[in-house]
């Protein structure tokens, strides 16, 4: 498939391959340029990835994917892989139910007042300074996965990624980073940034 599927679209998609009994992959690329998969066995989902990611951390990358261009390989051999998933049917529900995170959305999530100084002062986030604080935390908090995600992220700094909350929350999505370690890195971030 050579266009893009909205999420509706490739949720719709994913639920009739279901009931359609498909065995094999279908493989993606994210608005945002990140690979992902899912295989099938007879309509039942047992393996998804995204990126690095595997299992239930992928599952909540796949779910918030905007825009997705598909290509399915019947019959194909899934991967090799122990990862613990979740029933199909729970997986199609929490791929039907991923609500769209809208700018809106962003600006009510509690984040610590430093955050909201430095988005309305900095900007765009173009500052060598700044650049090596975000990098140290990432590298920090998410190890070199932390460092690559930065690199991608710091250096194609589109329009969505002006708004710093945006961009934090980005960085720490790419490497599947829990609620209480985003705060933590979002932490380590503005603590010098305050002073």
């Amino acid at each position: 498939m050579n266009h893009w599927l909205q999420h509706d679209e490739f949720v719709d998609m994913v639920v009739s391959h279901h009931h359609d009994k498909f065995t094999g992959l279908i493989t993606g690329v994210s608005d945002s340029e990140h690979s992902f998969q899912i295989g099938f066995k007879h309509g039942q989902i047992l393996h998804l990835s995204y990126r690095i990611t595997k299992g239930v951390a992928a599952l909540d990358k796949i779910a918030s994917i905007e825009l997705a261009k598909i290509t399915e390989h019947p019959t194909t051999d899934l991967p090799d892989s122990q990862e613990e998933l979740p029933a199909t049917s729970d997986i199609l529900i929490r791929l039907s139910s991923t609500p769209t995170v809208t700018e809106t959305d962003l600006d009510t999530i509690n984040m610590p007042p430093p955050l909201r100084t430095v988005q309305s002062s900095a900007g765009k986030v173009t500052g060598a300074k700044l650049r090596k604080i975000i990098e140290a935390a990432a590298v920090q908090h998410f190890g070199p996965i932390g460092a690559m995600v930065c690199e991608e992220r710091l250096t194609h700094n589109d329009q969505d990624d002006a708004n710093f909350n945006t961009l934090m929350l980005r960085i720490a999505a790419d490497v599947g980073a829990s609620d209480s370690e985003t705060k933590a890195f979002i932490d380590t971030v503005t603590q010098p940034l305050a002073k």
